[in-house]
């Protein structure tokens, strides 16, 4: 079993140093550093989590309330560094599946 724990320290190290992995940090310390961007996110977490309780609590989500999460989202999606962010996420997601899709092509799970 020590073995395969020193492959999967391995595979972290390789997945570590990819371009993919390299250039989402990148991003990542972008955007942390951008003041702009992390008031954002943080405004767009809170109407989010605004929105999540009124609508546990069984009250009406206002118009107005869904117009500044949209608002929000727009301003997102314009912002050059979340932009960035948002497709390096996507680009080491696909690289993370697709480990995932060969480690269980190898596994053959059905066979068992």
């Amino acid at each position: 079993m020590e073995s395969l724990i020193e492959m999967a320290r391995r595979l972290g190290k390789h997945i570590a140093a990819d371009d993919r992995t390299v250039q989402l940090k990148k991003a990542r310390q972008v955007v942390d550093a951008d003041s702009t961007a992390a008031d954002l996110v943080n405004r767009y977490h809170e109407q989010i989590s605004k929105i999540q309780r009124l609508e546990q609590e069984g009250k009406p989500v206002e118009v107005a309330d869904k117009k500044v999460l949209q608002e929000l989202e727009t301003q997102i999606s314009t912002h050059a560094a979340l932009k960035e962010l948002s497709r390096r996420q996507v680009d080491f997601v696909d690289l993370m599946r697709k480990i995932k899709q060969a480690i269980d092509n190898e596994l053959q799970l059905e066979d068992l």
